[in-house]
C-alpha cells in the first residue's frame, strides 16, 4: 500500500473544497447532491485514516467527477478532479463511455 505525501493530500482536499463549493451554486437535484457529499466524506475519512487506501480513494473521486460531468456549470472542477486524482497516482475512469 502506498503512503501518500503532502502534495497529494493538498490537491485532494484542493479538489473536495472546490466541489463542495460548487454544490452549494449549482443546480444539481438534492439527492445527487447528497450522494456527492457522502463520497466526499469517504475521501476525506480515507485521508484521515492511518493507511489510506488509495485506490478505494480512486474510485470515489472518479465518482464523484461522473456525477459531475453532465453539468457544464462545473467541468472546471471535474478538471480539479482530475489533477488531484492524477497527483494521488491512481487511475482517472471518470470520462470512460462519454
Amino acid at each position: 500500500m502506498s503512503v501518500m505525501d503532502g502534495a497529494q493530500q493538498a490537491a485532494i482536499h484542493h479538489a473536495l473544497a472546490r466541489v463542495q463549493e460548487a454544490l452549494t451554486t449549482m443546480t444539481f437535484p438534492s439527492c445527487d447532491q447528497g450522494d456527492v457529499i457522502e463520497l466526499i466524506d469517504r475521501v476525506e475519512a480515507e485521508l484521515h485514516s492511518a493507511h489510506p487506501n488509495l485506490p478505494l480513494m480512486g474510485a470515489f473521486l472518479n465518482s464523484i467527477a461522473r456525477s459531475l460531468r453532465a453539468q457544464p456549470e462545473v467541468r472546471d472542477i471535474c478538471l480539479v478532479v482530475e489533477d488531484a486524482i492524477g497527483a494521488a497516482g491512481v487511475a482517472s475512469t471518470w470520462q470512460s463511455g462519454i
